[in-house]
């Protein structure tokens, strides 16, 4: 007699399974039936870029059980990707598969720019780090594809703005959870980067960041997204402002101006727990910076400068030659590194052509090359797994993604900053290596079939039981930016 119940709750919950999986499926804004909509449009016409502003149809769902099954979906997502599709370029050279990467990534009809296959969120950061490169007018491409590139850009920095715009708090991530409906949840811990990528968006459409980080080569292309950059600023500068002074009362520390100490943050690096990282120091400075010119807040130029001084007088480890990576006990205490303080080039906050700043970067790159950080090709975070920092989900499913593996971002950072340093000192030694790590580069592109985000300690597309990097990841926007530097760095008859 109690058969039936049994199977009837069987039943029923097979029935749940499959309607969350479906859901997964559905709320993916590149699933093949998505009922994902955009909310913020841009397209030229006539050669004019025109945008349309429909943020307030968007429905924010952060009741408990919506953000469960946001965190759901984005689990569904990595695991289908592992098991299921992986796409993969069938070109034949490395710009053909730069092209193809270009197609599936940057397309204005999709709702986001994304990372890629798993991601299928927007991780807001990503907008002022991974794909800070995105509006360098001196990267080739046609007409066509550099509109595409600003378009996608563009919706995505104005989706995110019209989100945070009703959300009290920031978070790390937005997820879709219906045709207008977005739930924003925090992977792992509060975003240290999240405001910046939207400052930085915002700033690189009105032209005040050049999206590169030094001038190498003519610019190809106009940028067409000033006048929406200011509109941006005109609908969202108030909520960013209210943003901005959350994010300084949560983060910093009053007692010394850094990033607390005890207070883990999300950032580039959210797979490890760290506390008041070098990165997150760096973020906090060139968030202020941003938020002082674009008109978000007064910002006193000797406090900014203060706040930098006081970053490396804490930070720079002057014995071993490298940036400490964490205020942690464990970090001061071991001394550890971490490849993520190349942020300091993308932000600005060092400069390798400023004499009184090179020695951070060479002295940094002799460590690199000394612990074979960037071996086999450019760069893992640091020469040890260091699972134990990992959070257990990270360890259990992929224990050196946040370790001993070797990101393609930031090896595309690691050979900008060898290039710059070769331009500042004529030091062959460095550009030579940067050509290694480019020419390691492409031919995994053709070997994997993409521009994957993360290898393995033997430098192939790294796979675990429960996890697949992405294989055509748009990371390969940075190694378009890293190819032309190293091109202009060339003698005209070498090129």
């Amino acid at each position: 007699m109690f058969r039936l119940p049994v199977r009837f709750l069987a039943v029923g919950s097979s029935i749940l399974a499959a309607g969350s999986v479906a859901f997964a499926y559905v709320t993916n804004p590149f699933s093949r039936f998505t009922i994902v909509r955009n909310t913020y449009t841009a397209r030229f016409v006539d050669g004019r870029l025109e945008t349309v502003d429909r943020n307030d149809t968007l429905v924010l769902r952060q009741h408990p059980l919506w953000r469960a099954l946001a965190y759901y979906s984005c689990a569904v997502n990595v695991l289908r990707t592992r098991y299921l599709t992986s796409p993969r370029s069938g070109a034949s050279t490395v710009d053909g598969v730069i092209t193809d990467i270009h197609t599936l990534r940057f397309d204005p009809a999709r709702l986001l720019l994304i990372s890629g296959d798993q991601f299928s969120a927007l991780f807001v950061r990503n907008l002022g780090v991974f794909y800070y490169p995105m509006l360098d007018r001196a990267i080739p491409g046609d007409e066509a594809d550099w509109q595409a590139r600003q378009l996608v850009y563009l919706q995505t920095v104005g989706y995110a703005l019209g989100v945070f715009a009703r959300q009290p708090e920031l978070t790390t991530t937005i997820v879709a959870t219906g045709p207008r409906a977005a739930t924003c949840v925090d992977i792992y811990a509060y975003p240290s980067d999240a405001l910046y990528g939207m400052l930085y968006a915002v700033a690189a459409l009105a032209g005040i960041e050049s999206a590169r980080p030094a001038a190498y080569g003519p610019d190809r292309h106009v940028l067409a997204t000033e006048e929406a950059a200011a509109d941006l600023l005109t609908r969202y500068g108030e909520s960013l402002a209210r943003h901005y002074a959350t994010y300084r009362d949560t983060v910093v520390d009053p007692a010394t101006g850094l990033v607390r100490t005890d207070l883990p943050l999300s950032g580039a690096k959210d797979i490890t727990r760290r506390l008041s990282a070098f990165y997150d120091n760096v973020i906090l400075w060139k968030t202020t910076q941003l938020a002082g010119r674009l008109g978000l807040a007064d910002i006193d130029a000797d406090a900014l400068a203060a706040l930098k001084r006081r970053i490396l007088e804490t930070f720079w480890l002057t014995e071993q030659g490298h940036f400490l990576e964490d205020l942690s006990p464990e970090g001061i205490g071991g001394g550890y590194y971490s490849s993520d303080w190349l942020i300091v080039l993308a932000t600005g906050f060092l400069d390798p052509a400023d004499p009184a700043e090179r020695d951070y970067f060479a002295r940094s790159v002799e460590h690199i090359r000394t612990t074979g950080v960037a071996e086999p090709f450019a760069l893992k975070y640091h020469a040890d797994t260091r699972a134990h920092r990992q959070y257990p989900v990270v360890r259990l499913a992929v224990a050196s993604y946040g370790g001993d593996s070797v990101w393609s971002f930031w090896g595309m950072e690691y050979i900008k900053v060898l290039l710059l340093l070769h331009r500042a000192t004529d030091d062959h030694g460095y550009l030579e290596e940067a050509g290694r790590h480019l020419d390691a580069y492409a031919s995994a592109m053709l070997r994997d079939g993409g521009f994957p985000e993360v290898y393995d300690t033997a430098g192939r597309m790294l796979i675990t039981p429960l996890y697949r990097s992405i294989r055509q990841t748009g990371w390969v926007i940075g190694f378009e930016q890293a190819r032309e530097m190293y091109r202009a760095a060339m003698p005209a008859d070498a090129v």
